[in-house]
Formats: structure tokens, sequence, C-alpha cells
């Protein structure tokens, strides 16, 4: 009796298991009947070549603009004010008097001094006459000629006092603002007028931190003044014998023509330095760059037949980035086609048109009907 309660269970389940494994079986044969049915899942997208391109990391530093000659010019000796040719701001010629203190004492003494030396070398002259015929002693012209050596010494003493109280441009330069005026008192050791001197050039110095490779003479950098755009090209014209002991940083001095880039003195710009040797490297659109979970990748599209194509994801090491152009460290090449315009509809495997062809396409069908 129990053998056969047992034998009708076991029919049943079996019976049980064999009905659902018949109903999962048609699911799935309806299933892939009506995939079969069903066109394959296609996208449409812009695509472009990579292209090769040249490539030099850079860094950014800061840059001071440093003046071709700078000098803060002070009086030796006391005076007033008596001539003034140097208005603030204003540029000056090598040469020009910029400056002028009293010197009407000097000038009498000038006067007293140029008539003893007359009348000092008239008495030399007589003892040398008086001399030939022995009526005046060898040590009488000697005592003479040292009067009128002393004569002359005072001439330039008070020459020399006049010159210096009046100041001339030493080179061609651009005054600083200041506030003399004809009439004012100064002190001697007084500071006067700032010149900033005017050239054909600009010089910018920099510094670079050791680790990074030390730039040659005649190295190209690029300048870029605060708050702009564009850059300029200079050239390093003076790299310092020794790092500084404090920061460990090695100064340079770049140079470019006034006319490119005019800039006051210590103006601060931008520096874009290479730190690297140039080379050849990948490029390609920023908007053909995916970015997600998976790292940075690619789809590279692989031709099939009548004009499709399959997507291919390929993963890719980045570089900097140029416009709306990255570079490509690793991970396609030159020539290959990849997803552009429409990427992010992709997945891998996926059949993939190019919107030109199916521009084209449509193009054809319209003009067939």
């Amino acid at each position: 009796m129990n053998i056969t309660k047992w034998l009708l269970v076991i029919i049943i389940l079996a019976g049980t298991v064999f009905g659902l494994h018949s109903y999962k079986t048609s699911l799935q044969e309806a299933a892939n009947a009506q995939a079969a049915m069903m066109p394959e899942m296609a996208a449409t997208v812009t695509a472009v070549k990579v292209s090769n391109t040249s490539y030099q990391k850079h860094i950014k530093v800061s840059g001071e603009v440093q003046a071709f000659k700078f000098l803060m010019l002070n009086n030796e000796l006391a005076g007033e004010i008596t001539r003034l040719n140097a208005a603030s701001g204003s540029i000056v010629n090598k040469g020009q008097v910029l400056l002028e203190l009293d010197h009407r004492d000097e000038d009498a003494r000038l006067i007293a001094a140029k008539a003893t030396l007359m009348l000092n070398q008239q008495t030399l002259d007589r003892n040398i006459e008086l001399q030939k015929t022995r009526g005046i002693s060898e040590e009488k012209v000697d005592q003479a000629r040292a009067a009128v050596q002393i004569s002359k010494a005072d001439i330039t003493v008070i020459t020399t006092a006049i010159d210096k109280k009046t100041l001339t441009a030493p080179f061609t330069a651009t005054i600083g603002i200041h506030t003399l005026e004809v009439g004012q008192y100064l002190d001697k050791n007084s500071q006067v007028l700032e010149l900033v001197g005017v050239n054909d050039f600009t010089w910018i110095d920099f510094n670079l931190p050791q680790f990074y490779q030390e730039l040659d003479l005649a190295a190209t950098v690029k300048i870029s003044p605060i708050n702009q755009d564009s850059t300029f090209e200079a050239k390093i014209v003076a790299i310092d014998p020794q790092l500084s002991r404090v920061s460990r940083h090695l100064k340079y001095r770049a140079q470019l023509p006034s006319a490119t880039l005019a800039l006051k003195p210590n103006t601060l710009v931008s520096v874009i330095v290479p730190i690297s040797n140039e080379k050849t490297v990948a490029s390609v659109p920023d908007l053909a760059i995916k970015r997600d979970a998976l790292g940075n990748y690619v789809f590279v599209l692989e031709a099939e037949a009548q004009g499709s194509y399959r997507a291919k994801i390929v993963p890719v090491e980045l570089g900097e980035r140029q416009g709306d152009h990255v570079m490509i460290l690793k991970g396609v090449a030159a020539g290959q086609l990849i997803a552009n315009k429409g990427s992010f509809k992709l997945f891998p495997g996926m059949k993939v048109y190019l919107a030109e062809e199916a521009t084209q396409a449509v193009a054809a069908d319209v003009s067939g009907q």
C-alpha cells in the first residue's frame, strides 16, 4: 500500500517537471522567433580618423618683466634747483640735462681761479726768460711752475663741483613720477629721479625647479600676459650660473621684441615652458572620448559589408588638451576610424552607420523615386 502511494507521488512530480520544461521551451522558441523577425539594433554617428600631432609637455610658471636699465639718480652735493628739464613720465635722451642746482658760488670761484692761473702762468713765463740770463734762481722757476699746477687743480675741483650740480641722463630712459620743483632745496645724497631704460626688447625673468631639465640658450618659451589668451614667443638669452640656495630654483631670462609685446617693468606674466622633448602622438576630438567608471575609452569602428561598422571599445591613456582635441598617449593609432558625435549611443559590438553615408543613401532613394 505504501509503495503504491509513493509511485503515485513520483509519477505526479515527473509529470509536473515535464510540463514546466515543455512550457519554458515553447516560450524560448517563441522569443527566438520574434527576435529573428526584428531588425538588429543600430546607430548612426559621425566618425573621424585618428591623426598624429607633435606633442611636448609644458608647465606654466610666473615671470616678471625686468627693466633693460634702471637707475635711481642721486645728487652728490646739496643745493637749490634752478633748472628742471625732466617732466614725470617723459622720455629723455642720453646726455640730456635733467636737473641743475644753484652753482653761482662755484662760478665766482672759477672766475677767480682762472685769473689766478693766468697770473701764475705769466709769472712762470717771466721767470723762465730770466733764468736764461741767469737773472733768477732755479728754485724761483720751480715755485712758479708749482703755482701754475696748483691753479689748474683748483679749476678742476671747481669745475667738477659744477658738473656734480648738473645731472644728465646716462642713457635714454623714461622719467618716473616725481614732485620736484624749481626753487626746491635738495640735501646731499637725496634720491632725485627714477630712470627706466628704453630699448627695443623686453626682458622676462622666471624660475624653474631643479628637477626639470635645464633649458638651453636660445630655447623658446611662450609668454602670456595676465588675463589674456594670446601668447608670444620669447628666446632664452641668459641662465643663472647657480641654483638659488633657498628655493633650489634656476633663474632664466627670456627676451622678445618690444614691438611684439611691450610691458612695464615688474609686470607679472605667465611663462609656458617645455619640460620634455617633442614627440609625435595621436590626437582625437574631445567629443569622441567617453569617461565613466570603466575609465577613458573610445569606440573604434571596424568595417563590415554594405557600408556598416561594428563598435569596439578601446581604453585610451590621455595626454594634454589642445583646443578641442586631446592627445592620446596609448590606445589608438593614426588612421583608425573612431566614433565622434553620437558615440554616447554605442555599446560594444553594436552595428554602426556613418552619418555622411546615411545621408547619401537617403538622397539616392529620393532620386530613385
